[in-house]
This record gives structure tokens, sequence and C-alpha cells, in this order.
């Protein structure tokens, strides 16, 4: 469940196969209603683009409302086989389809949504969550920010002329870890003019990446590592991590509500923000959380835990309706229930606390979230149950009946317009 700078390609196709294997319902926006049927085309293609007829298809369904299914069908002389499924209540059906075996086997998956915009979380907020939080938040804050700003020197010379990038460590009390991050911003920048970006990662262990592009486009950008590990080490360091010190952290002490991983992690989403709003820079009014996959998730977090957040743009976001299973459909990234040890009763509500859909309930700012319909780390459903109870007066999301869990270009760039529509309002302020 890991996104790189919020793009990710899977490619279904697999081995030397030459041969495509597309899944497509009968209407493009994949939109139906309760009780309506959709009509999957699965169509097979040669490497030239040709029908393959009088070939055998398996076809496997899963979904929501507990749908559960597999088949066989052959090809007909346009190279096309039809599959049609519903679901009576708001949910999501996948369709994945297989041919040929080995190196031979062509993949190909569609999905589709039963009134999406009806799926509400699966289990109610815990009555203290504001009370959780305000004690969590007052943890970090009753040590005061040490902030340590280590120059980075870039080596492209044109941007080094630009701007300055700094390797910042934040000290965090009761996270677990410091906030570490890079910050980048343009030289001579006067104070209280710039728009702040503050980016978070998706899942695994990595350094920050460095927000030089913002910089470059004339804001401060800050992007944390989701460990508070240190940054800029050889990839061997963060597996070698990933492998031992925080293998299996997302399941991690998650029938503990003091302790839970996701409760740190949020911690430092607080710190970073309160960091970001210290700079001279800031121009008071712009902050934008932005995220993908458990970004997104931090950045939902983020939106919810401080009302100074102005924007949140969260791709695919993981930390979504973890009860979903409980009410038969897919529960968000990490799904608790694959965790060692899992006890519904004892982890469920613990794992409120850290749940975004209850920090969406809070979000005020303008919000911006995008899902895949055949997504099988962060299911639509999931997104859609925090989706549908932002109140804020300004919110998007944008569908992809095709995307597994990947942001196709033409979403990401509709995510940074709606950051570019938002700073300009802002400024119009």
């Amino acid at each position: 469940m890991k996104l790189t700078a919020f793009l990710s390609v899977l490619l279904l196709a697999g081995g030397a196969a030459a041969e495509r294997l597309t899944v497509a319902p009968d209407r493009p926006e994949a939109l139906y209603r309760p009780g309506e049927q959709a009509v999957f085309t699965l169509k097979l293609t040669s490497e030239e683009g040709k029908p393959v007829a009088d070939r055998e298809v398996r076809y496997y369904l899963y979904g929501d409302d507990s749908i559960k299914g597999k088949g066989t069908l052959r090809t007909g002389p346009d190279g096309a086989a039809e599959v049609k499924t519903g679901l009576n209540r708001p949910g999501f059906i996948r369709l994945a389809a297989a041919t040929g075996t080995g190196k031979e086997k062509v993949e190909g998956s569609g999905g589709a949504g039963f009134d999406p915009r009806k799926i509400m979380p699966a289990r109610p907020e815990p009555p203290d969550f504001d009370a959780y939080w305000a004690k969590a938040k007052q943890e970090v804050d009753q040590e005061p920010l040490r902030v340590k700003l280590t120059p980075v020197p870039l080596a492209d010379a044109g941007q080094a002329a630009k701007i300055k990038l700094f390797d910042v460590e934040l000290n965090c009390s009761g996270s677990g870890a410091p906030v570490r991050g890079y910050l980048a911003l343009p030289y001579a920048a006067e104070a209280k003019t710039l728009p702040a970006v503050v980016s978070f990662q998706g899942a695994g262990v990595h350094s920050a990446g460095r927000p030089v592009g913002r910089a470059l486009a004339g804001m401060i950008g800050f992007e944390i590592n989701a460990h508070g590990v240190v940054n800029g080490r050889p990839r061997e360091f963060y597996d070698a991590l990933d492998k031992g010190e925080l293998n299996g952290y997302r399941y991690r002490n998650m029938d503990d509500p003091e302790k839970i991983y996701f409760r740190g992690m949020f911690q430092r989403v607080w710190r970073a923000l309160q960091f970001v709003k210290r700079l001279p820079e800031w121009d008071g009014r712009t902050l934008i959380a932005l995220g993908g996959s458990q970004g997104g998730g931090q950045a939902l977090a983020a939106a919810g835990l401080d009302p100074d957040v102005s924007c949140c743009v969260a791709y695919v976001p993981a930390l979504c309706d973890h009860g979903g299973l409980s009410v038969g459909r897919e529960s968000g990234w990490p799904r608790f229930h694959w965790g060692k040890g899992y006890d519904e009763a004892k982890v469920l509500p613990v794992a409120d606390y850290v749940d975004a859909v209850n920090f969406a309930r809070r979000i005020k700012a303008d919000c911006f979230l995008s899902t895949g319909f055949v997504d099988l780390s962060c299911h639509p459903s999931s997104v859609y149950a925090a989706y549908n109870v932002i109140p804020a007066e300004m919110k998007q999301i944008v569908n992809s009946p095709a995307s597994d869990h990947s942001v196709p270009r033409s979403t990401f760039q509709a995510g940074e317009e709606f950051m570019r529509r938002h700073i300009e309002k802002m400024r119009r302020n």
C-alpha cells in the first residue's frame, strides 16, 4: 500500500503476454442505483488489437453487501463476453478477470459504484473523540518547540539561486519520535506572503521527499516522513527499518488507545502544522494538507485536528472506515482485522480514535478526495464513508472506475488545479 509521489502504476498484463483483457461497465461513469444491474463487458484483444474469439475467461466478483462469485465464459466472435451483477444497497462491486496461465496469463479488472454518496461510516464516533485528541495535542504542546534546521545543498545551480532547502527536525513529546522532513522556500520572501503546503507520506518507511517544486512555484513546501526517521539515507537503511524496528507498525498496540501507532503519527502531523504556522513567510491564511494513501489519511487528520488548515487534498486516502467489515463492506487500510491477535471488541473501539472518517466530520477546509473503483488497498466504499461526512461547503471527489491503488495523471492534475484555485481564492479574500 505504497504511493510514491502519489503516482503509481500496476501492470495488469503479466509476463510476456501480448494480449489485452479489458473489463468495462456499460456506463462510462460506472455509477448505478441499488437494485440496478451493471453489465460488465470483458473484451480480449490481440497485440494487433484484433478480437480473440472462443477463449475461456475466468471471472471473480468481489464487493460490498457480501457479494462474491466466480464463473467462466467464452469470448464471442467480437472477443467479448458479458457479466451482469448488482447491489441492493449503497456500495461497490469489483470484477476481476483472467485468461491463460503462467507467462501467458492476462488479467483485467473493473468496478462499479451503487449510490456511493449514501455510504455512511460503519461506526459512530467515540463520545470523547475531541477530548482524546485535545489531550494528545496538549502532550505535544506542553513542550516548547525546538527546531533544528540543517541547510541542504542543491545540485541544480538554477534552483539554488531561487530557493533554499533544509532538513528539519522538531521535538514532538508523546509521539515516540521527532518530526523529520524537508522544508523548501523561496529566497528573500517577504513576511506573511507565502501559502504553505504540508505533505504526508504513504505506507512503508522512507525518507521525506524534497518539496523543491513547491518553493519554485512561490510556496512554502514542507514534507515530513511518516515515522520521524532520519532523512536522506540510502534505500537499504529504510528497508532495514521496514523489516526490523518498524515491521508491522500499522498493527502495533491496536487495542491500546494511548499507544496505538497512528496516535503518535497524527501527533507528528499536528506538530508539523504548528511549525509551519510559525514561519514568518507564511501568509497566515493558506495552509494546505496534502497526501496520498496513508498520507491522504494523515491529510484528513490534519484538516480535522487543526481548523487553520484551509485546504485538504487526499488522494486514495487510507485509514478510513475501520469498521467497514462489521457491516458487510470492505474496511479501509490497514484493515486491522488482518493484524495478529485481532479482537474486534477490543480493537475497533480503539481504532475509532484514528479513523479518518471521524476527522472528516470536523473538516471545514476546502477538500479534494479521489478513489479508484478497483483499489484493493483503500477500498472506494471506505473513501466515500469519509467524503460523505465532510461538512465543508467546498468539496470534490474524483472517481476513477478503472483505477487500482494509483492516481491517474488526470486526477493528480485535478488535485493540483483544486489547490491552485484555492490559493487564488485565499489571495482575493
